[in-house]
């Protein structure tokens, strides 16, 4: 690697951003080419492992209901699945959920209503960034400030990179 100093001129800073427009040219290259790579083994792979995928699913469902006819008769005690032909078979409870008959808004409403309903209703409140953030520009600035708000950010940032339209300044 070339030793890189620091530019004094324009001209030394236009052959810099030159180099690094090279430079990324050849760094997206190398990527565009690692995901073309990467894309056609997926593609391997997925052709590959189709029929093996289709088999399995065919026998998946095949033995589901043997299962249910047999699998009681298999299992002792409160298992729910067993070790068979070097498959683990059974049946899993999924997970609970709740359902709520009718519109939820309007069971909600309902339940505001109601003493005992009140532990299970929730109001989430939340600071709307965006508009605090505005009012700090106006009069209510001094009680937010007070409350602990401020802006934070908005500096400028150094940034380099290559230009991706055509027109692009070179050794002016």
């Amino acid at each position: 690697m070339d030793t890189i100093r620091q530019p004094r001129t324009v001209e030394q800073a236009t052959a810099l951003c030159e180099k690094l427009a090279v430079l990324e040219g050849q760094i997206a290259d190398i990527e565009s080419d690692r995901q073309d790579s990467i894309a056609a083994i997926n593609a391997r792979a997925d052709t590959a492992a189709n029929d093996l995928i289709a088999q399995r699913d065919v026998i998946a469902e095949k033995l589901e209901p043997w299962w249910k006819k047999a699998g009681k008769a298999l299992l002792d005690g409160k298992r729910k699945s067993i070790e068979l032909g070097g498959c683990v078979i059974g049946t899993t409870a999924t997970r609970k959920s709740l359902a709520i008959a009718g519109d939820e808004s309007a069971v909600v409403e309902l339940m505001r209503g109601l003493r005992w309903a009140k532990p299970f209703l929730r109001e989430k409140w939340s600071i709307d960034r965006a508009a605090t953030l505005k009012a700090l520009d106006g009069k209510h600035k001094p009680k937010l400030v007070e409350l602990g708000f401020d802006e934070a950010g908005g500096e400028d940032r150094f940034f380099v990179k290559r230009a991706e339209q055509a027109g692009t300044r070179s050794g002016q």
